[in-house]
């Protein structure tokens, strides 16, 4: 077991190997193996996934990447298939090495991989990693319906029916909810509404949109590329732009481009620099709000499961951190924010 494209160290390499050694799995294991190469062959994350998972819950946290290496070969097959490049696919499939750190980080060094769903992508060659960034072509997915209007190509978002928001036009449960949005699509106009792309929240008043003048572009069903933003090197505007330049080459048919990350959060402007990466990243993207319980922003620039409370009484050691627990005590509140381009050169 001495193969390394997930990025696995010669530590990692033999805890997995003691751990197919010292654990019984009768039969199962070969099955496995067996549907995980069809799965995967088939780039079917969603059985890839419940592969691995069925894995972790019934031997632990070991036992999904042991399963992972047994199909190391298949994987590659897969990316060779799709024509993708060894470099990319070798840069993608090393997310691997980063959860399975990010997992040591959060239990004393303890070897294990428990982000099965998301490294399904990843095994699947679903998601790829074009430089500093990860793209990923699916459905939009959010309860918007993007317009482009014919007067000037600008584009406006509306807001679909029944959602609730609370009183500063974010996403909130029904039992919180201060409004709830409409959304009508008649023969001569289309009644919703609007999004603020620049604070990322919707208003709570309707408006009216001819649609002579207002075309749709994109709803929930649309095929565009989600942007996902691994951990790593600075988030600079060039290597942004690098990815961007890569992505448009891979997915040439696709140039609506979404994120949502606390990394678009508008509040950032409250507790960043005017020279940071992450506040000119943020200003890239047109902004809309996506449902959340509790901040990105606390998980990864405090910790993961951490919350307000814990984020009040956290022994800042960055000027980041230091920034965000006066905000909070100043009332600022963050949000994990939505947002998308529309020009893969943006």
């Amino acid at each position: 077991m001495d193969s390394n494209v997930f990025g696995l160290n010669t530590n990692q390499l033999q805890a997995i190997e003691d751990h197919l050694r010292s654990t019984n799995f009768c039969s199962d294991h070969t099955q496995r193996v067996a549907d995980l190469t069809a799965s995967i062959s088939n780039r079917d994350t969603s059985k890839t996934a419940a592969i691995l998972n069925d894995a972790l819950q019934s031997f632990g946290t070991l036992y999904p990447l042991a399963l992972i290496l047994e199909v190391e070969d298949v994987v590659k097959s897969v990316y060779a298939d799709a024509g993708i490049d060894d470099a990319v696919r070798d840069a993608t499939l090393r997310d691997v090495r980063l959860w399975v750190d990010q997992y040591a980080s959060q239990h004393n060094g303890a070897i294990g991989l428990d982000r099965v769903f998301w490294i399904s992508r990843h095994l699947c060659a679903n998601i790829l990693r074009l430089g500093r960034l990860q793209f990923e072509p699916k459905a939009f997915g959010y309860p918007y319906h993007i317009f482009r209007d014919s007067k000037d190509d600008t584009m406006i978002i509306v807001a679909g029916g029944g959602l609730s928001y609370d009183r500063d036009g974010y996403l909130i449960d029904d039992q919180h909810a201060a409004f709830y949005t409409s959304f009508q699509d008649e023969t001569s106009q289309i009644s919703g509404h609007l999004v603020n792309t620049t604070l990322g929240t919707i208003d709570r008043q309707t408006k009216q949109l001819p649609l002579q003048r207002f075309g749709l572009i994109a709803d929930s069903e649309t095929v565009v590329l989600h942007l996902h933003i691994p951990s790593g090197s600075p988030l600079t505007p060039s290597s942004v732009d690098e990815s961007l330049a890569i992505a448009k080459i891979y997915f040439p048919s696709i140039s609506f481009v979404v994120c949502s990350s606390w990394l678009l959060d508008p509040a950032l402007d409250l507790v960043t620099s005017q020279e940071s990466n992450t506040r000119e990243f943020m200003h890239r993207f047109r902004k809309f709000p996506v449902m959340h319980d509790v901040p990105q922003i606390y998980e990864r620039v405090f910790g993961f499961g951490m919350v307000e409370d814990d984020v009040l009484s956290f022994k800042a050691t960055t000027s980041l951190q230091r920034m965000v627990q006066q905000a909070l005590k100043n009332g600022v509140k963050f949000h994990t924010t939505g947002g998308y381009l529309t020009n893969l050169s943006n």
